[in-house]
């Protein structure tokens, strides 16, 4: 028997060194278990209503943590909706998540127009470059007393608005994507939110979900889901539309994170004709 040299490193690493891997990689679900509950506690609420406006809203993550955001802040009739995706995916996007709900804390106030808001959360993450990542959202102020809609939208896919008689537009008018230019300017649209409408805002995850032959389920087939998923909820409406992207994908995995805000008005009651 050959004896080791004295003084040769082994390969094998020390039995504590085992354990202490072992006990890591055991513990590492359980952390990430715990950063997504601060992430939804940090949302805010999923759903909610005033008056005859309803909101729901959903993320799933493609990767443990998510780079897309929602929000409802309500402050008496007025209610601020936020939808935004922060570029990448996975742990470090899902870092960032946190540090844009701070700035959603201090500059996303329900009275603040929407172009304010994208104005200092664009300013502050330029501040931050290089390291800041590129940041596309969508503001939507609504006063629930009116239906009156002011939104922005920063550099993100335009959200549908599916009107009562099934007519939709797309929601464009904003500015550039936050973080990449430093003074950019913002403006703001205004719509009315007619008894029976319906607003939907997405990620491009929701988009670029693909089936197992690998086509897009793309904007039209969004349009087509919504007219299709209409509920008397909002979030009912919501859990349709989740459903339809789900069924295109056909157990194929996520390639992005998915989030949807879903805004409803409720539709007038028919007339009741005494006989």
């Amino acid at each position: 028997m050959i004896s080791p040299i004295v003084g040769q490193s082994s390969s094998v690493p020390p039995q504590d060194d085992v354990y202490s891997l072992l006990r890591e990689r055991i513990d590492l679900p359980a952390q990430l278990f715990d950063a997504v509950q601060i992430q939804r506690k940090l949302s805010g609420p999923r759903v909610l209503r005033y008056g005859d406006l309803q909101f729901a809203s959903e993320v799933f993550a493609a990767r443990f943590l998510s780079g897309d955001f929602t929000t409802f802040a309500q402050d008496g009739s007025k209610v601020l909706s936020v939808l935004g995706d922060i570029a990448g995916k996975g742990v470090a996007a899902g870092m960032w998540f946190t540090h844009l709900a701070g700035l959603l804390q201090s500059y996303g106030r329900p009275d603040f127009d929407p172009t304010r808001i994208a104005t200092e959360i664009n300013r502050h993450l330029c501040y931050l470059k290089p390291v800041a990542p590129f940041v596309t959202a969508f503001f939507a102020q609504i006063d629930c007393n009116l239906g009156a809609l002011t939104y922005c939208n920063a550099g993100h896919f335009p959200p549908i608005l599916l009107r009562e008689d099934g007519q939709t537009d797309l929601l464009e008018t904003g500015g550039p994507l936050l973080g990449a230019l430093e003074g950019a300017e913002f403006h703001s649209g205004q719509l009315m939110l007619e008894p029976g409408d319906t607003l939907v805002a997405y990620s491009d995850g929701v988009l670029e979900c693909r089936d197992t032959s690998g086509e897009e389920f793309g904007l039209e087939r969004l349009m087509e889901s919504l007219r299709q998923a209409k509920q008397q909820s909002a979030q009912a409406t919501l859990m349709m539309l989740l459903a339809a992207v789900q069924d295109f994908a056909n157990g194929n995995p996520l390639c992005d994170d998915v989030s949807l805000t879903l805004i409803q008005r409720d539709g007038e009651e028919p007339t009741r004709h005494l006989i």
